[in-house]
């Protein structure tokens, strides 16, 4: 599993190799085994003719140059950076002055939906600009409103803060991400910033989602298309549901919880993963292990920088005096406050375990290493013996009494034999060897 993480801190220092230089290295290998069986011949540039000496030339030249680019941009597995609104240094506070905020997006470009509940009924409309939303009356019945953006452009952002007089200030917060977590509270509008977690083919895809919650209007913006709110999305059309009963921050409050409940399956898959990890690590302790675990414990600093700040939020929500949710919603928000809680915990719990199963896998490694140089030890040690007797009597001396001796030979593979049993004996009785 892989993370969506802040481009800051997914830069690398090198970039990946293209798949146009596999496809060129590839083409060039080609014509030069096809020129290769065109002249029948070693390749050797002596033995080719003039006339395809050239052209093979030219071949070897295109397949070092790609061979040039390989060793410049490596091959990584880390999924590009996805890029984000920056904004710049020393720059006029608002959304007034984004690029862009003058120049609308095509129709459909940008999904845009809403919803219009309440007791007197329910209606769900999509729309194909920012135009046709504006324009589209609130039923008679009146009720409460969600518009959801799934997409961030600063003219259907500036156009909604116009409509709904929310702060430029919050604008441009919803504009420049990635932002921190967090609550602003203004005379007559809130603004929450949350983090939307998702697994999305093995791989941790990390986007901000931003309320704006009014008198009677939910405004949600997203930086891409998906979420995790169609179970809302289907209470909300039960006529006995409490979204029908209760104030906009009911919504709200659900929107958030379905955000922080999406986490637990997301841990519960690290904790099967590095449960195999685990297992791997005492059969087959490879290098690869190792890099997994440093990938799960990043992806795991990326989850709790994105909830450590969602118990401060829900709390002031539920605990603050000068927060703007009623009595009713605060006490569901406390469940998501407690929940919250629970995820910084679980999370930590698989810090820990990631530690932990680091310190296996080095101590793994170490004992099979301890193993290894044990059995090279006593593999030199036995062939001591045998290398002291070699080397004095091999030496060049003009008088050894025990070579002219008739029987000195088998005595010496004797001395040999009985110097290795007895050292495999004294291994084995001091447990060296063996069980």
């Amino acid at each position: 599993m892989a993370n969506n993480q802040n481009p800051k801190q997914r830069q690398a220092p090198y970039q990946a190799a293209t798949y146009e230089t596999h496809i060129e290295l590839a083409k060039s290998a080609q014509r030069i085994k096809l020129t290769a069986k065109q002249t029948k011949a070693p390749i050797s540039m002596s033995s080719i003719p003039p006339e395809k000496k050239s052209s093979l030339q030219s071949h070897l030249s295109d397949a070092v140059s790609s061979l040039g680019k390989l060793v410049s941009f490596p091959i990584h597995l880390v999924k590009p950076p996805k890029p984000t609104v920056a904004r710049k240094i020393a720059s006029s506070p608002g959304i007034e002055y984004a690029k862009g905020v003058d120049t609308p997006p095509e129709d459909n470009s940008i999904p845009i939906q809403c919803i219009d509940f309440g007791k007197g009924g329910f209606e769900k409309k999509s729309f194909a600009n920012i135009q046709d939303l504006l324009v589209h009356p609130r039923p008679e019945w009146g009720g409460h409103r969600w518009i959801n953006i799934e997409g961030l452009h600063p003219f259907i952002i500036n156009e909604l803060r116009k409509s709904h007089d929310f702060h430029t200030l919050a604008a441009e917060d919803v504009l420049h991400t990635p932002q921190r977590p967090k609550l602003e509270l203004y005379d007559d509008h809130s603004l929450i910033i949350l983090d939307m977690v998702r697994l999305k083919n093995e791989t941790l895809n990390r986007e901000q989602v931003s309320f704006i919650v009014g008198k009677d209007t939910l405004i949600t913006f997203q930086e891409s298309t998906g979420d995790v709110w169609d179970p809302v999305r289907a209470r909300i059309e039960n006529p006995e549901s409490r979204f029908r009963r209760y104030s906009i921050w009911y919504l709200a409050y659900a929107l958030t919880d379905a955000i922080v409940d999406n986490v637990y399956p997301i841990i519960e898959r690290y904790g099967d993963v590095l449960n195999d990890l685990e297992e791997q690590a005492m059969i087959d302790p490879k290098p690869s292990i190792q890099q997994h675990i440093y990938l799960i414990k990043r992806e795991l600093y990326s989850l709790r920088r994105s909830f450590w700040p969602v118990r401060e939020l829900t709390s002031k929500l539920c605990f603050d005096e000068a927060s703007p949710v009623d009595k009713k919603v605060r006490v569901y928000l406390r469940d998501v406050h407690d929940h919250s809680l629970q995820i910084i915990e679980l999370i930590e719990s698989s810090r820990e375990m990631c530690n932990s199963l680091q310190d296996f896998y080095i101590s793994v490694v170490s004992n099979r290493m301890n193993e290894v140089m044990k059995a090279l030890t006593i593999m030199a040690s036995l062939f001591m013996p045998i290398t002291f007797f070699a080397g004095l009597y091999g030496m060049n001396f003009e008088y050894i009494p025990e070579l002219g001796w008739k029987y000195s030979y088998p005595i010496f593979l004797g001395v040999c034999v009985t110097s290795t049993i007895g050292l495999l004996w004294f291994f084995k009785r001091k447990g060296w060897i063996g069980k």
